[in-house]
């Protein structure tokens, strides 16, 4: 939103969308950004993810590295060109790296239709889906216009519109200013086709227990 640290947000999507190279199910697969700062998001981000270093997971200066599969590779390009091929505008990447191994280019897509898988599907790789939305209303409704609802990561300094993200997105984790992680101490899980039930925490303690009725009349 217009409110938030536009530096940090865009830092914090970066390292959000790739991390273990974007084959994460709390990996930021969807980015929801407010018209007014749409421009330089974009801008910020597209530069970034141009810069990531691809190659050898054991190589300490690497960024990104290959993904797990080459089937991986191949269903993850055909959601792409799939996207593409219905409108979808590609920003930056938009293919498999010419190299050995199972490497995709860091990929930002916007103007995604509805009907895409881009739009619909979950992508395992470092492919980001930017949207624009002219304010907080149209923002709830896109992200909750998904079947998924694992994680929400919004960012905002107003507290009014924290309150309403907090409140308002269906999903069964919400981080404010703040990539979504998976913390021992607090619950994880999702809603929808994300999953019921919730692991870690003391409500995780729980799921492993069976509790015992005894009624003395």
């Amino acid at each position: 939103m217009p409110s938030a640290n536009l530096d940090a947000a865009i830092a914090t999507a970066v390292d959000a969308r790739i991390v273990n190279n974007g084959q994460s199910c709390i990996a930021a697969k969807r980015f929801i950004v407010a018209e007014s700062i749409a421009d330089r998001f974009e801008q910020g981000f597209v530069d970034r993810m141009r810069q990531l270093k691809v190659g050898d997971p054991m190589d300490p200066e690497t960024e990104l590295g290959p993904l797990s599969t080459s089937d991986s590779v191949k269903s993850l390009d055909a959601q792409v060109q799939k996207t593409i091929g219905a409108g979808g505008r590609v920003l930056t990447g938009g293919r498999p790296v010419d190299r050995p191994g199972n490497y995709y280019e860091p990929t930002v897509l916007t103007d995604i239709p509805k009907d895409s898988p881009a739009y619909r599907e979950e992508f395992f790789g470092p492919v980001a889906s930017v949207f624009r939305v002219k304010n907080i209303d149209e923002a709830i409704e896109l992200a909750n216009d998904s079947r998924f609802g694992l994680g929400a990561s919004a960012w905002t300094n107003d507290p009014a519109e924290q309150d309403r993200f907090e409140n308002e997105i269906d999903a069964g984790m919400v981080f404010i200013n703040k990539m979504v992680a998976s913390d021992p101490r607090l619950p994880f899980g999702g809603v929808k086709s994300s999953g019921h039930g919730r692991e870690l925490g003391v409500h995780g303690i729980r799921e492993f227990t069976n509790i015992k009725t005894v009624w003395v009349d």
